[in-house]
């Protein structure tokens, strides 16, 4: 195995979608992939560009975005080590988003024929690879609903409570992965409005917030104003 792959193994082993793989098939993963690095800023991939295969974020961040018809990004995912991007899309062909380094990073691709051959000697990899694409399928559609929600209020409160099962976050505290300006994009909101939002919440008692930290301190209370209501 290359030594930059050596690097993340025993990290990647260690996370929750290299425990749901397996040592042989992280270490495979890893083996037939290929290494590349971005500097913070870099565009990694867009929209309609030819699907090399799929990539695993190893360092680093990724922002998942697309651009509306007037030009407004809108962020769709923020992808930390190590989640896996672009499965979905070696079955289309072609990016249906676009791929940007929010931070130095790195990632492995691991190009279509090769996982192909390890979904076909590996049913944990392909398991992983559809329950991946089924995890997106739910997130489009939560998106969905924060994009046509009129509450500011209830579409923040709802990223907040699906962040609960994130790297890092507990069933009381949160951690916010972006910087309070992407996540007013990515809530379809400008960051005054954001603003507003957070200290409406902390006044009412619901939450504090401690930097990127966000304390859930009244769950009842935030369930009933996640609209629609969260099962």
């Amino acid at each position: 195995m290359p030594k930059q792959a050596i690097d993340y193994h025993s990290a990647f082993a260690d996370s929750r979608v290299g425990q749901s793989l397996g040592e042989e098939v992280s270490r495979d993963l890893l083996l037939r992939g290929e290494m590349r690095h971005w500097s913070k800023g870099e565009l990694i991939f867009q929209e309609d560009d030819e699907v090399p295969g799929l990539w695993l974020v190893v360092d680093g961040q990724v922002k998942l975005s697309r651009f509306t018809a007037d030009g407004r990004e809108v962020i769709l995912h923020m992808a930390s080590p190590f989640m896996i991007i672009a499965e979905a899309a070696i079955f289309l062909g072609k990016y249906p988003a676009s791929a940007t380094a929010t931070s130095d990073c790195a990632m492995v691709l691991l190009r279509t024929p090769m996982v192909f051959e390890l979904m076909e000697s590996h049913p944990k990899f392909m398991r992983r690879i559809f329950g991946s694409m089924s995890v997106w399928l739910k997130r489009m559609v939560d998106k969905v609903d924060q994009l046509t929600m009129n509450d500011a209020t209830a579409r923040l409160v709802r990223y907040l409570l699906d962040l609960k099962g994130e790297k890092g976050s507990t069933k009381d505290r949160v951690v916010l992965p972006v910087k309070k300006g992407e996540l007013a994009v990515m809530l379809n909101m400008n960051q005054a409005t954001l603003s507003r939002s957070l200290r409406r919440l902390q006044d009412e008692g619901a939450i504090a917030v401690d930097a990127k930290y966000v304390d859930l301190l009244n769950h009842p209370k935030l369930q009933k104003l996640a609209l629609p209501p969260i099962e």
